[in-house]
C-alpha cells in the first residue's frame, strides 16, 4: 500500500513541475528527494539561475545535499559542486551525506566541511552560489552556532567571479521585521535581505514570487505544524558586478 501511495504522490507532484532539463525521475534519485521537488521547485530555481557545463557551484550550508545532486546534473562531468556544511550542522545531516555520496555516485560533488568564518575559497573561483534556507541562520545564535553576516558575505563576494550569481531562498517574515524573527521563528524579511545584499555590493537581478504563499502565518515558527512545509518563501538572485 505504501508503495502505491508513494507512486501516486510522485506522479501527482511531478505533473505540477514545469518542463526542464533536470532528470527529476532519474532512478538514482531517492524517493524523499522526488517528493521534495513539489515544494522546492528545482526546475524553477534552475531557470532563475541558469548554469553551464563546467561551472563551479557552491551549495552554501547545503545540508544533506538535495540541491547539490541536482546541481551536479547541470554542471556536468567537467563542472564541480562544493557541498558545504559547518561542524555544527554535520550531526543533523551526516548520514544523509554519506548515503548521497556513497561509492562516489556523484563524482563531481565535493564535500566542503568548513567553518563559515574561514571558507577555503580562492578569489574569483566560483560561478554561482545556492544559499537555500540559510540566510536567516546568519542572525540565529545558539550553542556552537554564531555567524558574522558581513564576514561570510564578504567571502562569498570575493570568491564569486565577476558576473557570478547567488540564489537566496528563505522563509519570509512580516514587513518591517528585519532580522527580529530569525532567532525564534527562523524567518527573515525579504525586503531586508534584498537591501542588505545590495549593501554588501551585489546587484539585484531577480526577485521572484514563485515560492510565495499569502496564506502563511508570519507569527508561527517555520517548524510549527500549521505552517511547516507551507511557508511563504522569497527567492532572490543577486550578481557580483562585472566592473569592480
Amino acid at each position: 500500500m505504501y508503495r502505491i501511495l508513494l507512486a501516486i504522490t510522485l506522479v501527482l507532484t511531478h505533473a505540477q513541475l514545469i518542463a526542464c532539463e533536470l532528470k527529476l525521475d532519474d532512478a538514482a534519485r531517492s524517493d524523499p528527494d522526488k517528493i521534495r521537488d513539489a515544494a522546492s521547485l528545482p526546475c524553477e530555481m534552475a531557470t532563475l539561475l541558469p548554469l553551464q557545463q563546467g561551472d563551479t557551484v557552491l551549495d552554501l550550508l547545503g545540508g544533506g545535499g538535495y540541491f547539490s545532486e541536482l546541481l551536479a546534473q547541470q554542471v556536468g562531468k567537467t563542472g564541480k559542486v562544493l557541498l558545504h556544511n559547518n561542524k555544527a550542522y554535520l550531526p543533523y545531516v551526516g548520514k544523509q551525506l554519506e548515503t548521497r555520496l556513497a561509492k562516489n555516485r556523484l563524482s563531481n560533488v565535493e564535500r566542503l566541511d568548513a567553518e563559515v568564518d574561514a571558507l577555503p575559497l580562492k578569489p574569483d573561483s566560483i560561478d554561482a552560489v545556492y544559499f537555500i534556507m540559510g540566510y536567516h541562520d546568519m542572525y540565529h545564535v545558539s550553542d556552537g552556532w554564531q555567524i558574522n553576516p558581513q564576514q561570510l558575505m564578504k567571502q562569498i563576494y570575493i570568491a564569486l567571479k565577476p558576473g557570478g550569481r547567488m540564489l537566496v531562498v528563505d522563509h519570509n517574515a512580516a514587513a518591517g521585521s528585519g532580522v527580529s524573527a530569525a532567532q525564534e521563528l527562523h524567518r527573515i524579511e525579504a525586503a531586508y535581505v534584498s537591501q542588505e545584499l545590495q549593501g554588501f555590493g551585489f546587484n539585484l537581478v531577480t526577485d521572484s514570487t514563485v515560492l510565495a504563499n499569502r496564506n502563511d502565518n508570519y507569527s508561527k515558527s517555520v517548524f510549527d505544524q500549521l505552517v511547516r512545509g507551507k511557508t511563504d518563501r522569497f527567492v532572490l538572485v543577486v550578481e557580483k558586478p562585472t566592473a569592480q
